[in-house]
Order: structure tokens, then sequence, then C-alpha cells
């Protein structure tokens, strides 16, 4: 399985992650991490994961995030799009948008609370909807 691990870190020590790292992984083997030009692209990706608030102080990795695509089709297109949010190798919370009729737009997302302000809601939602579009730009499927 392809999929993109992305790991947020507070450097600076204040509170607040400032720099974001991007993985590419094909099963557990990393491939290769971000070029500048698929950093400069990420931009709008790195700016709503950063309001999911899931860091790590320092240069630590334990939390992250993996993003994957699923085709169980086979066409070519991701019927399913999966965000886990990772403590170490234990799935702290997750999640998915689902394209139930193949056409390429995503008719349900579940989700919790991404973006860790205590309630789940039409923020997260949205949050999760700026990420898969941003990851599909990729074209990481």
């Amino acid at each position: 399985m392809r999929y993109l691990k992305v790991i947020a870190q507070d450097l600076s020590g204040e509170g607040t992650a400032d720099t974001l790292r991007y993985r590419f992984f094909e099963d557990d083997t990393l491939l290769r991490e971000a070029t500048a030009d698929e950093v400069r692209r990420l931009r709008t990706f790195g700016t709503n994961y950063l309001k999911c608030r899931w860091f790590n102080d320092g240069e630590g990795e334990e939390r992250h995030l993996r993003m994957f695509s699923l085709n169980p089709s086979g066409d070519g297109t991701p019927e399913s799009v999966r965000l886990h949010f990772n403590e170490g190798s234990v799935i702290q919370y997750k999640a998915a948008v689902h394209d139930l009729d193949n056409d390429g737009a995503f008719e349900i997302v579940l989700c919790s609370d991404v973006d860790n302000d205590g309630r789940a809601d039409r923020t997260d939602r949205t949050r999760v909807n700026a990420l898969v579009r941003e990851f599909l730009k990729l074209g990481w499927q």
C-alpha cells in the first residue's frame, strides 16, 4: 500500500508546529521525502494540516498522519481516501471520504474531532475535504 506520511514538529519549543515533513512510502519502505517542488504544491495541504494541531514536541516523529487512497474497482480513481492520525504505531483517530458511485465526487465524509477543538463538527469535515483534495492533486494513489 502506498501512503503519504506527514510529520509536524515544534522545533522552536513555542507550542505550535513550525516544521512539516512529507514522506512517501510503499508498504513500510520509505521511497522518498517530498521534493522542493512538491513542498510548494503542498503549501495549502500544510496550512490545513497545521490546523489539526497534531504535532510533535521537538524532533519527535511519533505523532503523524498516514494518508492513502483505496481503489477497489481498479479503474484508477479512488473510491475512498483514509486519514489515520497515529501516535507511534497506534491510530489515535481516523477520518475518511467515500465516493459511493465512483463519479469522482466524495459523497460521504466520516471524521471525528480532527482539529482537536473538542467538537466533531462541520469544520472538521471541511478540513478533511481540504486535505483530501490537496492529497489527490499529488497523484499519489
